[in-house]
């Protein structure tokens, strides 16, 4: 489902977002080494992992000449720069998840956007809102295995998962007295894990309609 669907059917907790931004040569060596190290040093990623409303986050270098030709008619673009594609998943409005992204991962973001044409820097945060408001694609499909849950929700249904099945091996053959009480026990315990799941009419997720636009133009780039 497209972002745009989504976001005016309310289909769904989760959005795509995808900012495609510029870089020259020697930036797209460098940021190939920064991601390489991410890729490699795991304990980087925690902090990522650890967000409930971030379901997937991956970057990928595009070269100027990888740009694919649909049809041979189709003449071959000259580009002027590599691009960075930053791919990601989100719950929720799309200007908390930046503020609450930049905040908690500001200095990988800078260690890998830096090296792009016109970055502005993951604070303060409205600049870097224009910054992804300008480059920002939408998507015209998007496939969320569990549409109507947040990773939040998905990992509260584990772990009410585990506990039903440690329930089940507990009282196997007992009576139905301590088998009505060891359900309400189990109950008490997994009741702030049976989360909501299904449809979000009354958020909006994506940027271009949310941003203020004054803010965007002042902070605009120019990339020749």
């Amino acid at each position: 489902m497209a972002d745009r669907s989504r976001n005016a059917l309310g289909l769904g907790k989760a959005s795509s977002l995808n900012v495609l931004t510029p870089m020259t040569r020697v930036a797209t060596w460098i940021v190939r080494s920064s991601l390489w190290f991410f890729d490699s040093c795991k304990s980087t990623q925690r902090p990522a992992k650890a967000l409930a409303f971030l379901p997937f986050v991956h970057w990928v270098v595009v070269g100027r000449n990888q740009f694919p030709n649909l049809d041979p008619t189709q003449p071959r673009e000259r580009l002027h720069y590599d691009y960075l594609l930053f791919l990601s998943t989100y719950s929720g409005p799309w200007g908390p998840y930046i503020e609450a992204f930049a905040d908690v991962l500001a200095n990988p973001l800078d260690a890998v956007w830096s090296w792009n044409v016109g970055y502005p820097g993951a604070r303060p945060v409205s600049r870097l809102k224009a910054y992804i408001t300008q480059n920002q694609i939408e998507s015209d499909h998007h496939y969320s295995a569990y549409a109507g849950a947040s990773v939040r929700d998905v990992r509260a249904a584990l772990r009410v998962h585990r506990e039903l099945q440690r329930f089940a091996e507990e009282t196997r053959g007992v009576l139905p007295d301590q088998f009505a009480a060891a359900f309400n026990r189990m109950l008490i315990g997994v009741q702030n894990d049976l989360a909501t799941t299904g449809t979000v009419k009354d958020v909006e997720h994506v940027s271009s309609e949310d941003f203020d636009r004054t803010d965007a133009e002042q902070c605009a780039v120019s990339y020749g």
